[in-house]
């Protein structure tokens, strides 16, 4: 009876804010705590590039293209431009990547730092033991190769085109001090290189000399192995080290 009743009084003034029952809220409870338990984290990832790609419109994706097929075409004129500059200096980068072809390029462009201890050989076109001076006012750096045989001191046929615009920028220092500097690779004894490298220097200084009129005052310097640019590890290295310097001090 008092249940029966108390549906009847349940129905007839209802809780303006009733509450739910104990068991409800029990069921709740666990039900919220088997979501957060077995939540899937692994749903919420970081873009990948697959998925930045799909994200891109079809204009996008054309563009895209478009920028890489300029990009491509940028770095193989790059390749021919470094290829033919290396033609030019008598050098070749082999199969070393574009970079370190580059970087070789200026090492081999760059100026000498001091002095070695180690004694080259110097000398003018009397002969005379001279010390070298350190201010130029015109320096031409070019690779041995271009104008000697290997492990040779007579000049090339070919290499009187190149001293002969030499010639042209030396004209402009009538009366100067003209100094003629070769460097060796380390193939050979140290003495050996030395010899070489003057004798290297003497058959320039010949050739330039024949071609000025104006009286020049020459320095003749060997310097044989002992002022690499690089390590003469590898055949390319020891190309870049066999260089001939022709400077206006």
């Amino acid at each position: 009876m008092a249940l029966i009743f108390g549906i009847v009084v349940a129905n007839a003034y209802p809780n303006p804010n009733p509450e739910k029952p104990l068991i409800l809220k029990l069921l709740e409870h666990l039900d919220n705590k088997g979501e957060s338990r077995f939540f899937n984290f692994s749903s919420i990832r970081e873009p990948t590039e697959a998925n930045l790609l799909k994200q891109l419109t079809p204009v996008q994706r054309v563009q895209v293209k478009a920028q890489l097929s300029e990009l491509d075409k940028r770095l193989k004129r790059l390749s021919e431009d470094v290829t033919m500059l290396e033609t030019q200096l008598g050098t070749s980068g082999g199969n070393e990547s574009l970079e370190r072809r580059i970087q070789g390029i200026t090492l081999l462009l760059k100026e000498p730092s001091t002095l070695s201890s180690d004694a080259p050989l110097v000398g003018n076109s009397n002969g005379n033991r001279l010390a070298a001076s350190a201010a130029n006012k015109l320096k031409v750096t070019l690779p041995s190769d271009i104008l000697f045989q290997k492990s040779n001191s007579t000049l090339r046929p070919e290499a009187g085109l190149i001293l002969d615009k030499i010639v042209t920028d030396l004209q402009a220092y009538p009366g100067s001090t003209i100094r003629i500097a070769i460097h060796t690779d380390n193939p050979r004894e140290a003495k050996e290189n030395r010899n070489l490298s003057f004798k290297r220097a003497k058959a320039v200084q010949q050739y330039l000399s024949s071609a000025l009129d104006d009286p020049y005052r020459w320095l003749i310097i060997g310097y044989g192995e002992t002022r690499p640019l690089v390590a003469n590890d590898t055949e390319v290295n020891q190309q870049r080290n066999r260089r001939v310097e022709i400077a206006v001090d």
